[in-house]
């Protein structure tokens, strides 16, 4: 199970997961994106066209998503 980290300061509620489609927590950060707190996927913020455009994509794309993402911020 990851240990997710929270805002205090943040106002989150139950969501679905756009990655995985598992219960999670977001949070607006901006009125563009969203920060998600899953269980399965962890911590990620998303933008609304990000969204939009995974929602079509299968379980595997979404997961090959997130996972180019996080190579991407990390470098």
């Amino acid at each position: 199970m990851n240990h997710l980290s929270f805002d205090l300061r943040k106002r989150y509620y139950p969501s679905v997961c756009p990655v995985c489609s598992g219960d999670a927590l977001e949070v607006d950060v901006t009125p563009r994106k969203a920060e998600f707190q899953c269980p399965g996927c962890g911590a990620y913020e998303i933008t609304l066209a990000a969204r939009s455009a995974i929602k079509g994509m299968s379980q595997k794309h979404r997961a090959l998503w997130l996972l180019q993402a996080r190579k991407h911020v990390s470098s």
